[in-house]
């Protein structure tokens, strides 16, 4: 081996040896032109090639005497290095860079290594006193990088460490230590500041003299603190920050660990003022107040984006913890707090187990104190942070309390005082989240949808969600802060801690009111639905397994039913939508608890739920619907709607209650309403009672114009849901209709038959008989008499089966019937919008009701008199609603109205011309809104009603006259008026299309003899 290193040796000093020689030859006649300056230039390039190719050796072939050998022809140019470019000096600089890193590693020449100290200062700083323009970045980086290996070199050498605290030298090393500072604070780039770095780095771990490193310490405190300090005017790099608080480390674990300290807390006040000693007991507390202001500077980085950065900066703070606990127990607060803020940043590498707070926590117990206080802390001031608007301030406060939980669990920390502060703070949190955020729509009784929109949702697949949207920091702003909340919740101690948390909060809410109220009523609901979370498999292994359990089930129970309370009865104290939302969820978080056994609860549950569907305020509906789908999945009934059908019962009856007890909220229509669109016509057989109770309701409170509008507005969705119910007529009953066909005139093959008929009758004989009983007839008069008789054999027939096949009515036509027959005294009322809906009502109880015309016709008769009346409401649309009942009503009963028409006639004809006369008015102006006016509109009604009249009601001739006259303009333009007009008499329309000239010209005939007039002459001119 020593053969073949030798060989090796001489074998690279063979390689080395022509360029060393060359660049020798080349600086000892260099005569400062620029043609010298270039070759040394070149040569100097060909060196550093030579060296980065074949000397970047550890295997030791490469030794000091080599390094020595190279190093003279570097030197000559060293010594006038201010003649030369820098480019050339930072070639020079690489190659003594490779030999301070490998040929100089295991030993080096002190007084050169004293000599290279000065240089490589110069070079990066400057010459001192002078003001000379900095050397380029390049140079700086390699003085920078060589200053380091210089270092490295000396902690290695034997008697390195003491040659550089010698008197002579500690001058120079005190200025290469200011130049290596200047570098972290102020280099010209992140790279020059990360070979500063290094080279700090490696003045401490070279020098290893307590006095010197005293010295030294306030300066390397002080830069390394303004290299680390955010700025927003300096952005040091990820790699940098990460190098310096590696460095800071170093720096004040050598010089202020415990074992380094030891011996200066055990002096005596007279060796400490023995002269020439730094290390005294002041020194030690004068500079861990130092230390104090800068750690508190620099932790500030805890806030950096950078996952490096926080990893160096929690190394940082538990190293100090640990290796310096005693000396800078000043700074130990303000360090754990650090620590838990970032407790957990390492848990992602997996390749390594670092000491974590908890690990320190069990080797120090002081420790635990100051854990405690700093949650104490944080506890006390989220309310604080929770009333700012800023989110991101929230969400890392929240973050920290996670954190701070947990640690206290993994320690098995109990504080009853930290634990009642906690309760009360997320509070008082909450509430002022709650105040801070926009105040809830009040509920009132003008803002109720009375169609009921959201029940009809129930059947839509879109309304299938089992996700409840937030109350608390419910915006998608806030979404961080509400998740870091709810962790917050679930870390909060143990599961017994949660249950009884919970507790205090449903006790603080049953006397609170307003947000406080909210606030305990929310947090309790989420301390038992996180305890029912945790892992109770685990509780299987201690002996209060059954308590504990008991426990959950009851703080659950008593849970469930105050909210149920708060649904059923809501008070004054409880009638902001959010603590009905909260109680929604309850319900449904026991639902999904007892799954399919909570059927039993849908008695006293189901209506207060779907009560809420009628909710003016959209988020509570919301909540209702969410609520109901999850109430039906667990109960495992397909959707919600087959819940309420297969539970109407109980719907029907809390209803009834209510309206028997005469409570006029609407919630109880409301939701009858929903039902009866989602059940349908099976609903209608359990509603006869309830629409008892409706008109005594408005027997009592006809006075309150919403509630009549609302009980109507049930009464209307009866009738609609019974008219296109199977249930409304009896199997197999007469479909009638009473529209006329006109005169239809016989054709050619009629009249034949007819002249047979009547031959076949002159020539029948009479019917033979012994002894004549009564009067000869004719042969015609007795077929007319024996089919007279036949006829009536029939009908009497007919007669005697529909008396025996005959029924009563159907409930639901009774109920439609009822409600047909008692809302005509409503049609009065001094709302004009119930007058419409009323009247809409008719209409559609007509078309329903009309084919038992033995039930029907009497309540024409009853209820004509106030509908007609109607047609001549000061409200247009009323006027509109009152035409179309008018033509639904003779569509529906035909000629039985001939003479309630003819009675009505002259009125609604003066009636119709006005609003004709109207119409043309309008038409000739120039503000009009054409078809879309009211004027029009109820011109178009009351055509209607005339077209229903001609076509199902018997009109005499003078009748049909006015209803030509009146509609003359529409005959040859409108088709519906002109067939229902041709009904009664189709001569008189097709004159009055002649007239118009509308009519297809028509041919003279041609007959021999005789000369036919021209009909222009009838043609209007």
């Amino acid at each position: 081996m020593e053969t073949g290193g030798r060989s090796a040796r001489n074998d690279l000093f063979q390689e080395l040896k022509p360029r060393c020689v060359e660049l020798s030859q080349l600086a000892l006649r260099d005569d400062g032109s620029a043609t010298s300056a270039k070759s040394l230039t070149e040569s100097t390039k060909k060196l550093l090639e030579t060296l980065q190719q074949k000397c970047q050796r550890t295997d030791g072939v490469f030794d000091d005497k080599l390094a020595d050998y190279v190093f003279f022809p570097l030197s000559q140019i060293l010594r006038r290095k201010q003649k030369y470019t820098d480019s050339l000096s930072e070639l020079t600089i690489k190659c003594l860079r490779v030999l301070l890193e490998y040929g100089w590693r295991t030993r080096i020449s002190l007084d050169l290594a004293k000599q290279l100290l000065i240089l490589l200062t110069f070079v990066a700083g400057g010459v001192p006193g002078q003001n000379s323009t900095p050397a380029p970045e390049e140079l700086m980086i390699e003085a920078y990088g060589a200053l380091a290996a210089l270092f490295r070199d000396l902690s290695i050498t034997p008697g390195g460490a003491t040659a550089l605290v010698e008197t002579g030298t500690i001058p120079a090393l005190g200025h290469c230590v200011t130049v290596i500072l200047d570098g972290v604070t102020g280099g010209p780039s992140p790279d020059t500041q990360l070979q500063a770095l290094r080279a700090l780095d490696a003045v401490w771990h070279c020098v290893k003299d307590p006095q010197a490193l005293a010295n030294f310490l306030p300066g390397t405190i002080s830069g390394l603190t303004k290299c680390l300090m955010p700025s927003t005017s300096t952005r040091r790099s990820r790699r940098t920050i990460v190098s310096a608080l590696e460095v800071l480390e170093h720096v004040l674990v050598s010089t202020l660990s415990d074992l380094r300290t030891r011996n200066i807390k055990d002096k005596d006040g007279e060796d400490s003022k023995a002269e020439n000693k730094v290390l005294t007991k002041s020194w030690l507390k004068a500079t861990a107040a130092q230390i104090k202001l800068a750690l508190s500077n620099v932790i500030r980085l805890r806030k950096h984006e950078s996952t490096d950065v926080l990893k160096a900066l929690n190394k940082l703070c538990l190293t100090l913890l640990d290796e310096c606990h005693d000396t800078l127990s000043e700074s130990a607060s303000m360090l754990v707090e650090t620590c838990m803020t970032l407790d957990g940043i390492a848990a992602d590498d997996s390749m390594t187990r670092s000491t974590t707070l908890t690990d320190l926590a069990m080797v120090h117990p002081d420790l635990c104190d100051l854990i405690k206080g700093t949650i104490y802390n944080w506890v006390t001031s989220l309310p604080r942070v929770m009333q700012s608007n800023d989110e991101t301030a929230k969400n890392s406060a929240l973050k920290q309390l996670s954190k701070a939980q947990e640690l206290l669990v993994g320690l098995n920390l109990d504080s009853s005082i930290l634990e009642n502060t906690l309760a009360s703070s997320l509070r008082d949190s909450i509430t002022v989240t709650l105040e801070s955020s926009h105040a809830p729509k009040v509920l009132q009784e003008t803002d109720f949808d009375l169609n009921s929109q959201a029940a009809m949702t129930l059947t839509t697949d879109n309304a299938l969600s089992t996700n409840f949207h937030p109350i608390i920091l419910s915006e998608e702003s806030q979404r961080q802060t509400r998740d870091q909340l709810t962790k917050l919740l679930a870390s909060v101690g143990t599961r017994q801690l949660q249950i009884d948390m919970a507790g205090e909060m449903l006790e603080y809410a049953r006397e609170a009111s307003g947000p406080s109220l909210i606030s305990a009523f929310w947090l309790s609901c989420q301390l038992v639905r996180v305890s029912a979370s945790k892992n109770r498999d685990l509780d299987e292994f201690f002996s209060s397994t059954l308590t504990l359990s008991n426990e959950q089930e009851a703080m659950e129970q008593e849970l469930f039913s105050y909210s149920l309370s708060i649904l059923s009865d809501p008070d004054e104290r409880t009638s902001d939508w959010r603590l009905q939302a909260i109680a929604l969820e309850v319900v449904a978080d026991t639902a999904q608890r007892l799954k399919k056994g909570f059927r039993t609860e849908l008695v006293d549950t189901l209506y207060p739920v779907t009560q809420l569907l009628g909710s003016p305020n959209a988020r509570l509906r919301e909540h209702a619907i969410t609520s109901l789908n999850i109430i039906s999945r667990a109960c495992e009934y397909a959707n919600a709607s087959d819940m309420i059908v297969d539970n109407v019962d109980y719907m029907v009856n809390a209803i009834s209650l209510r309206l028997n007890t005469f409570d006029i909220s609407p919630q109880a229509p409301q939701v009858l309403v929903m039902m009866i669109r989602l059940t349908g016509p099976s609903l209608l057989l359990y509603l006869d009672d309830v629409v008892g109770s409706i008109f005594a309701a408005l027997d009592n409170f006809h006075g309150y114009q919403r509630l009549v509008d609302i009980l109507f507005s049930v009464l209307g969705e009866i009738v609609t849901v019974g008219s296109k119910s199977g249930q409304l007529q009896i199997e197999g009953g007469p479909d009638i209709d009473h529209r006329k066909t006109g005169t239809q005139i016989p054709t050619i093959q009629e009249i034949v038959e007819m002249i047979k008929k009547k031959s076949k009758i002159e020539e029948e004989p009479l019917p033979h008989e012994d002894f004549p009983r009564k009067p000869w007839k004719d042969a015609k008069t007795l077929l007319d008499e024996a089919d007279a008789s036949k006829e009536g054999e029939e009908q009497e027939q007919e007669e005697e089966t529909g008396e025996v096949q005959k029924a009563p009515p159907t409930k639901v036509y009774s109920m439609v019937q009822s409600i047909a027959r008692l809302g005509q005294h409503y049609l009065t009322n001094q709302s004009p919008v119930l007058r419409a809906r009323l009247l809409g009502l008719v209409s559609t109880a007509c078309r329903a009701l009309h084919n038992n015309e033995d039930e029907f016709l009497p309540l024409v008769n009853d209820i004509w008199p106030v509908v007609i009346k109607r047609l001549y409401d000061e409200e247009p649309f009323v006027e509109i609603a009152a035409a179309d009942a008018v033509a639904e009503i003779c569509r529906c009963a035909g000629d039985f109205m001939a003479t309630r028409i003819q009675t009505e006639w002259p009125d609604l004809m003066k009636k119709t011309r006005q609003a004709r006369a109207k119409v043309l008015a309008e038409r000739k102006g120039s503000g009009g809104r054409g078809i879309f006016s009211q004027v029009n509109q109820v011109w178009e009604s009351l055509v209607r009603l005339m077209i229903a009249i001609a076509e199902y009601v018997r009109m005499d001739d003078e009748m049909f006259d006015d209803a030509v006259e009146l509609l003359a303009d529409l005959i040859p333009t409108r088709e519906d008026v002109r067939d229902a007009l041709s009904v009664v008499n189709g001569d008189t329309v097709w004159l009055a299309m002649q007239m118009a000239g509308k009519n297809e010209e028509v041919e003279r005939p041609v007959l021999a003899g005789y000369k036919f007039s021209a009909l222009d002459i009838l043609v209007a001119k």
